[in-house]
């Protein structure tokens, strides 16, 4: 990712760990949000980015380091494969196999980043769901409530 337009936002420092929650507890309030700009202008903040802003606050208070990332970032192969926590090859794979869109930057891959979000978002469905058919063929193989010993 370029550092130029990925926002990085580290864990909170200490000392800023409570206002970080007493921050978390004001916004999470019903209403309208504003901010008070330095010529003491009250300016309201589009809900669109309350939003974020309280997902931001959430993440930091919990103690989590944060990246607001444009949907349209590109990464490199193993940028994304970080990502994804997957192998580059098997990234590769996936690729050569039509299930994630890529372009090529010089003779690089290059992905979008929204893309590699919707490939993430169709894995954990597709995981979700074959979990879900495993446990409904085991009820009606009637080994979900069968205790089997281990072995010794």
């Amino acid at each position: 990712m370029a550092a130029a337009e990925a926002i990085r936002i580290s864990q909170p420092k200490e000392s800023e760990k409570q206002q970080t929650a007493e921050l978390y507890r004001m916004l999470i309030h019903d209403g309208t949000a504003a901010l008070i700009a330095p010529d003491s202008r009250r300016i309201n903040i589009p809900s669109s980015i309350y939003d974020v802003l309280v997902k931001v606050v959430e993440t930091l208070q919990e103690g989590k380091a944060i990246a607001v990332v444009p949907l349209m970032e590109q990464l490199s192969t193993q940028a994304a494969a970080d990502f994804l926590g997957i192998s580059r090859q098997f990234l590769i794979r996936e690729l050569e196999h039509g299930k994630i869109p890529f372009h090529y930057a010089g003779s690089h891959r290059r992905l979008y980043f929204e893309d590699v979000l919707k490939y993430r978002h169709e894995r954990m469905k597709d995981r979700r769901a074959s979990i879900e058919r495993m446990a409904q063929e085991a009820q009606k193989s009637d080994y979900y409530d069968k205790f089997i010993p281990p072995e010794e």
